[in-house]
């Protein structure tokens, strides 16, 4: 698929979203979304009611009460889940991170570099940097 540098950010099918890294340009698919759907809180309350279905015959209908454990266990996974799909796989660049703290940001992605010396990002600057010409003195 080509990319035209108009095409920044474009939401695709599937809660998809096409963007650029940040900092390699490479270009990203995000699969997940920042906040939970409306189908999530369908599966989460389904996913309760169940649970006290399951468990009516020891806690009667208290076992509603799961819900908010139900809930805040599908919230951490999702964010969890969101955050590893933001950071680039390339150059790894964290944009949370980044806007917490840049110089953390920054020792990230140089410790990402060193651990990976294959990386696409590298082998592109590398290539620039073998096929820049030189400069007088």
């Amino acid at each position: 698929m080509a990319y035209t540098s108009y095409q920044v950010l474009e939401k695709k099918k599937k809660n998809k979203l096409e963007c650029f890294c940040a900092l390699c340009r490479s270009p990203r698919v995000i699969r997940y979304s920042r906040r939970l759907q409306k189908r999530h809180y369908l599966q989460i309350l389904s996913l309760a009611l169940v649970v006290t279905a399951a468990t009516y015959s020891w806690f009667d209908f208290k076992g509603i009460f799961t819900l908010p454990l139900i809930w805040a266990i599908f919230e951490t996974t999702h964010k969890s889940l969101y955050r590893k799909d933001l950071k680039c796989p390339y150059c790894g660049f964290d944009p949370t991170w980044y806007k917490k703290d840049v110089k953390f940001a920054r020792q990230q992605v140089e410790e990402f570099l060193k651990q990976n010396p294959e990386s696409p990002v590298l082998l592109r600057a590398k290539s620039l940097h073998e096929n820049f010409p030189e400069t007088r003195s």
